[in-house]
């Protein structure tokens, strides 16, 4: 039997292009909020060991989650950066885990559309890289000029894939990467950026276009939807054992 994973979900952003009057996780999404939604998926997984949740010095919001006092459910406090705090999630697992080498996951706090199936994709892929859910491109992208709002050029949209998350790395390995690119000033926009800056080749996971990261107001909206399309597929295939 394979050994349980855990997964680590920095929260501590405010999400300002939201556009709301709390940090954008912690807004209703059908009745919970946006992190509760996402620990679910992963308390909900038997593959899964436990959750690391990182909150901002002081979150108010917090003690409001059904998670507050699960005992799979661990806090730590959230750093200045996105890469601080997961950094403080991984120095949590670090003290806890005899393994350091052990795979871990890392989750957007605002994506919580992930997919049971997404999730065990990547968790049972093998690689010694790595692994990050991503999409390829649907669309023609193009390279802006650096001074202007002109395109410059089209870019091979066959090279172009969108990084979603969760993302899979070595415990010990992903905390490096990202001490050394604090270190190095290097600009870590997901866990992958860190490892690739680091020399390391992560492999591309298909994963899924639902699993879109909220951001802005008619991201939520866009959710609403999908959520309730995702439910009512989930009920087809409880009633019939098929999707229809």
């Amino acid at each position: 039997m394979s050994r349980l994973m855990w997964a680590v979900i920095p929260a501590a952003g405010v999400g300002k292009r939201m556009l709301a009057d709390c940090p954008k996780q912690y807004l209703t999404l059908a009745g919970q909020s946006i992190l509760d939604r996402s620990i679910a998926i992963f308390l909900e997984n038997p593959q899964i060991a436990g959750v690391v949740v990182g909150i901002s010095q002081g979150d108010a919001y917090w003690p409001e989650s059904n998670y507050f006092s699960h005992d799979k459910v661990h806090v730590v406090e959230g750093g200045k950066e996105r890469s601080d705090t997961v950094l403080n999630g991984l120095k949590y697992l670090q003290s806890k885990l005899d393994d350091r080498q052990q795979n871990v996951l890392v989750h957007d706090a605002a994506r919580p559309l992930l997919t049971q199936q997404a999730l065990n994709r990547i968790i049972q892929h093998q690689g010694d890289q790595g692994a990050i859910l991503a999409m390829p491109s649907r669309d023609t992208v193009k390279w802006k000029m650096s001074d202007t709002q002109q395109a410059e050029k089209t870019l091979d949209r066959n090279n172009i894939w969108l990084a979603q998350t969760p993302q899979k790395f070595p415990l010990e390995t992903l905390s490096c990467a990202l001490q050394q690119a604090n270190e190095l000033g290097i600009d870590i926009t997901d866990e992958c950026s860190a490892m690739e800056a680091a020399g390391y080749q992560p492999d591309l996971i298909v994963g899924e276009s639902s699993n879109l990261k909220l951001t802005l107001p008619e991201d939520l909206l866009i959710a609403e939807a999908l959520l309730s399309f995702l439910s009512s597929q989930a009920t087809t295939q409880n009633e019939f054992g098929v999707q229809q």
